[in-house]
């Protein structure tokens, strides 16, 4: 009985890793109501959207995601930001968080907020765009964005740009200082030699 709890623990890391969401057993205990299939969940739903993650904040719960198309709800821009937790603080942790991707394109039906920020949890219907997802898509495969949406993340490295100046900096000058040395004492040597 262990090893099958274990099997089944792996099995759910496993996709929860991959960004699939979890299997319908797994998101009843969760607290999530039982999910009635993807056609009805887009039917149910007030935006969807394919999109790929660009930048990932939040210990991969929150995600800067580049719209493709719009399948349902109003005009989105280019640039949303989705967050997949229901926590406020971002060093609390949920069972319901959802995690994503860098680089991998999503089905996404956020459960709630307004363009461009939304935030669902792992209780949506968002999962990775497959063929089968693809062909759901709307007559004409959905609506293009418009407009730029959220700025992306700087991902930290305006707070090591002094040092990415000053380091280069710093060697340029110790160069300096060096071969002005060895000037200086070249020029002492014949002068001395010649004496």
């Amino acid at each position: 009985m262990g090893r099958l709890v274990a099997a089944a623990a792996s099995v759910l890391a496993l996709g929860v890793l991959c960004g699939l969401p979890p299997p319908a057993a797994a998101q009843t205990e969760l607290g999530c109501p039982p999910d009635a299939g993807i056609e009805e969940r887009i039917r149910e739903a007030g935006t969807v959207f394919v999109g790929t993650v660009e930048a990932l904040g939040n210990q991969g719960r929150t995600a800067t995601v580049e719209v493709i198309r719009v399948w349902k709800g109003g005009v989105l821009p280019r640039r949303v930001q989705v967050t997949g937790t229901i926590a406020t603080q971002s060093k609390v942790v949920t069972a319901l968080d959802r995690l994503y991707a860098r680089d991998r394109t999503y089905l996404f039906l956020p459960s709630s907020g307004t363009s461009p920020r939304f935030t669902e949890n792992r209780c949506s219907g968002t999962r990775a765009l497959t063929s089968e997802l693809a062909a759901l898509a709307p007559s004409g495969g959905g609506t293009p964005p418009v407009g730029d949406g959220v700025p992306l993340p700087d991902a930290g490295v305006g707070r090591f740009v002094p040092l990415m100046v000053a380091i280069p900096a710093a060697l340029v000058l110790a160069g300096l200082l060096v071969a002005a040395r060895r000037q200086s004492l070249r020029a002492r040597r014949p002068a001395a030699a010649g004496g």
